[in-house]
């Protein structure tokens, strides 16, 4: 039996939690009735709210992040929960608090204590956003060991996290937009590390709370712009080849809310959508066409396999016998881009591209169009997050389908040396084999695709089609050998005359024969 003092501690955690206490169940004998009122005890304490549909800062899966820590953990700044305190990131705490005094004193005509209210009513709204619920944003953190369970905190250390990085990012952007120097900026490297940092998956707040800190402050301002306005065009990332232009405008993007964070708020505006992409068209909306198709295709399959089973269980139940096992789904793959030239297939740098995921594959003419790309180390830690993020949402993963395309397409350095040989693609990293395997290969890292089922499926099955067509790998063959310069083309020209005389010659011998025989 459970001592009088367990009896007492659930007793009293029962009637303070917001569940009503479980019913009390004859105890069990032995040590079972321990284990029995200490797990009715953690159940009370969870709470009645169902946290996991407001969840929207996620961490990367382990393994992941700890074969690439670079790419998925910050190096300057920690944003958030997860890495606060840790030792490498403590020397930008104190920028943290200039930046606080420097808000505040722009505008005084708002109190700490107006920046703590805001703060504190959107607290518990803001811890339900975070995956891991066993947070410790004490600032006293050890090396980096952010996430203790069972650890005690001080009340006020999140909400004090949420203050202190909110206006940290607020100032931060509002000095860019003012051309404003700062020390952050003296340093070579200050600058590029921090829009990195401020884009990584795990290192991020919730949205509503840079929302509720930007009206706060910036009022009358706000009825001018907006704070997509104050972010969107101070983000830094503009100038690279994957994300070369804005996509969407500040009202486009006040349209798709709500925005969970900083690293959502730049997939909204730089990642295009079906809607986007349809919009753009100037004449037939062929991306939207293929899309429909491929989604009325898998309502067929959905309903084709529900009859399926449906009739199967209706066999079972009428014959005793065991239903048909489902019918296996053929995963397409794509070649690569030294397989697919043996098979004729020739890349062409796409002009005037929308985006970079306006990629097409002409399978009558074997041509596929790939917009110019520039394979560089500053910008895959940013690609890693998006897609680890995509992974996230429910919507559609274009860069995942994009990145899933591209890592089947480039598999060896060969294939980034014939891309770079088509005006495709700038390798700036060391080699074309470290471009094949450090870059592209590990892009996909956190990625979990439908392969049969996901926006570039009509150009897999293409591209599987024309590479295992018999005549077109003939037909490649022949003109590598006998095409590829005028000179070979002469050589092979005089060839088949040579052939076709020695033919007529043969006839013409065989045709006196037989004349001489009659």
């Amino acid at each position: 039996m459970a001592t009088e003092r367990q009896m007492e501690l659930f007793a009293s955690a029962a009637s303070t939690s917001a569940v009503p206490p479980l019913a009390v169940e004859p105890a069990a004998t032995g040590r079972d009735d321990i284990l029995v009122e200490m797990v009715k005890l953690k159940l009370s304490q969870q709470g009645d709210e169902d946290g996991s549909s407001s969840m929207a800062i996620f961490r990367v899966p382990a393994h992941v992040r700890d074969a690439n820590k670079e790419l998925y953990e910050p190096r300057l700044v920690s944003i958030g929960p997860y890495y606060r305190g840790r030792e490498a990131l403590r020397t930008m705490e104190q920028h943290k608090w200039r930046y606080l005094r420097e808000l505040l004193d722009a505008h005084p005509k708002v109190s700490l204590a107006d920046c703590a209210r805001a703060v504190r009513k959107k607290e518990v709204q803001a811890r339900r956003c975070y995956s891991d619920k066993h947070v410790n944003c004490n600032n006293a953190g050890s090396g980096g060991n952010d996430i203790h369970d069972g650890q005690q905190s001080r009340p006020t250390d999140f909400a004090e996290m949420l203050l202190l990085d909110g206006c940290f990012i607020l100032q931060f952007f509002r000095k860019l937009h003012r051309n404003e120097a700062d020390k952050l900026y003296d340093v070579g490297w200050g600058l590029g590390l921090l829009h990195s940092d401020l884009l990584l998956l795990e290192n991020q707040i919730p949205f509503f709370v840079l929302e509720d800190l930007f009206e706060l402050f910036f009022v009358p301002e706000a009825e001018k712009f907006h704070i997509f306005s104050l972010i969107l065009p101070r983000l830094g990332l503009g100038d690279s080849t994957f994300f070369s232009q804005q996509q969407l405008t500040d009202e486009q993007v006040a349209d798709r809310r709500p925005i969970d964070h900083l690293l959502h708020l730049f997939h909204v505006a730089f990642v295009p959508t079906v809607e986007h992409m349809v919009s753009a068209q100037d004449s037939q909306p062929r991306l939207f066409l293929q899309f429909v198709a491929q989604v009325r295709e898998q309502c067929i399959r959905l309903k084709k396999n529900a009859v399926a089973v449906f009739r199967n269980s209706i066999l079972a139940d009428n014959n005793g016998a065991q239903p048909a096992p489902p019918p296996l789904v053929v995963v397409v793959v794509v070649p690569s881009v030294t397989m697919l030239r043996e098979a004729g297939v020739r890349f062409k740098e796409k002009k005037s591209p929308r985006h970079m995921f306006d990629l097409t594959f002409d399978k009558g003419k074997g041509v596929m169009e790939i917009p110019r790309i520039e394979v560089e180390q500053a910008s895959k830690p940013l690609l890693v997050n998006l897609i680890a993020f995509e992974q996230t949402t429910v919507d559609l993963r274009l860069l995942s389908s994009y990145t899933a395309l591209m890592g089947f397409l480039v598999k060896t350095g060969k294939d980034v040396e014939q891309l770079q040989k088509w005006g495709i693609m700038d390798n700036l990293l060391s080699s074309d084999d470290d471009a094949a395997t450090s870059f592209f290969h590990h892009l996909g890292d956190c990625c979990c695709l439908d392969y049969s089922e996901h926006h570039f499926t009509e150009i897999f099955t293409d591209l599987d089609q024309y590479h295992k067509a018999g005549w077109n790998k003939h037909k490649a063959k022949f003109l590598r050998e006998y095409c590829s310069s005028p000179w070979a083309i002469i050589a092979g020209t005089a060839a088949a005359l040579l052939f076709l005389f020695g033919v007529f010659k043969l006839a013409v011998t065989i045709n006196g024969l037989v004349h001489h025989g009659r």
